[in-house]
């Protein structure tokens, strides 16, 4: 292969480990946007308030007993 032959090859593996790292990046602050609090709109805050809600049900069922 000529070094014009190498050069394309190597710089297609480049674009393609670029892609694959950006997307990969993009996925991992997509996820991690959800898992962190943001004032009621991630996953995580709505598990805090179901965890809070089951919380309060617990509490009013042992005191009924």
């Amino acid at each position: 292969m000529s070094v014009g032959e190498w050069t394309a090859v190597s710089g297609l593996v480049l674009a393609v480990l670029t892609a694959i790292y950006s997307s990969m990046r993009f996925m991992v602050k997509s996820i991690m946007r959800e898992l962190q609090p943001n004032g009621g709109n991630s996953l995580k805050d709505q598990v805090s308030r179901i965890e809070a809600r089951l919380d309060q049900l617990m509490l009013e069922i042992a005191l009924k007993k």
